[in-house]
């Protein structure tokens, strides 16, 4: 063979090789790529919309609002959905025009009691004329801050990611006990503080590989957790075997700022075991 001909195979060699690495570079950004869930989207919309302009950072403090009630906008978590929510179309009703129709018809009502009575009261004492005998209180329309409607603005989809984030924030899921008790018991070791209320929405994990800490659900949390020894050993040693013997799995983990904690002599067996079937749950439930 000339010189020319194994130039040619070098160039062509190299042009392979090239084409080769970029393939894999490629496919790695795109594995790289969070596979977001329901919660997650609705998280970045409710920024999107200004949601939390007004309810505070992830719906957990929300601005004054002189007038109101409590003086402000309410949080979404701290229990508060109990008393703004009886199920799951009125957390739509909220989003989607505002208020429910319940609330709205009671408001409506309220303030025709009140102006009526108001106008007896100047019936049967007419030289006060305007005078008020005691301070008004505004009405929910007179608010310096009302609930906008976004029936014109989202669409089916987008208003069903905002309800599961509320949801996950304000801890409106119902639960089996045994699942109950798991979530207990997470919250009380601070698991949320990574992975978000009740373990659904995580937060950034910068160097990591997917970029954030994965919530316990959803195609990213199924990439991490194959069955239940996995699971467990998550729990118990903070990594899993799997990964470790995996060379890209293993340079991204020892890098990532946020490192899973091992909590093997930490927990008892009992709580392991309930904290397993929330998560167990968790992972069935949105699946």
């Amino acid at each position: 063979m000339n010189i020319s001909g194994r130039a040619r195979i070098s160039a062509l060699m190299l042009a392979a090789l090239t084409l080769g690495g970029l393939a894999a570079w490629g496919f790695i950004n795109y594995a790289r790529e969070p596979e977001l869930t329901a919660e997650l989207r609705g998280y970045a919309l409710a920024e999107e919309l200004g949601c939390h302009g007004c309810h505070g950072p992830r719906g957990t403090g929300g601005v004054a609002n002189p007038g109101s009630r409590d003086g402000d906008v309410p949080a979404w978590d701290g229990g508060t959905a109990m008393m703004f929510v009886r199920n799951d179309d009125e957390i739509r009703e909220w989003i989607m025009d505002g208020k429910p129709w319940r609330l709205a018809l009671r408001d409506s009502l309220d303030a025709r009691r009140r102006a009526n009575r108001e106008q007896r009261i100047r019936d049967a004492f007419p030289k006060a004329g305007e005078v008020s005998l005691h301070p008004r209180p505004l009405e929910p329309a007179e608010l310096p801050l009302t609930m906008p409607a976004y029936r014109d603005v989202i669409d089916e989809h987008q208003l069903e990611d905002l309800v599961a984030y509320y949801k996950a924030v304000a801890d409106y899921t119902e639960m089996p006990e045994d699942a109950r008790r798991g979530y207990r018991a997470a919250r009380s070791l601070g698991c949320f503080g990574c992975h978000g209320p009740g373990g659904l929405l995580g937060v950034d994990n910068p160097r990591s590989f997917k970029g954030y800490v994965p919530p316990w659900r959803g195609p990213d949390y199924q990439e991490l957790v194959k069955n239940h020894d996995e699971l467990r050993a998550w729990i118990l040693d903070g990594n899993i075997p799997r990964l470790n013997d995996n060379r890209i799995a293993r340079f991204f983990m020892r890098r990532q700022v946020v490192r899973m904690p091992a909590y093997r002599g930490v927990i008892a067996d009992s709580t392991l075991a309930e904290i397993e079937g929330y998560i167990d749950w968790l992972s069935r439930d949105g699946s």
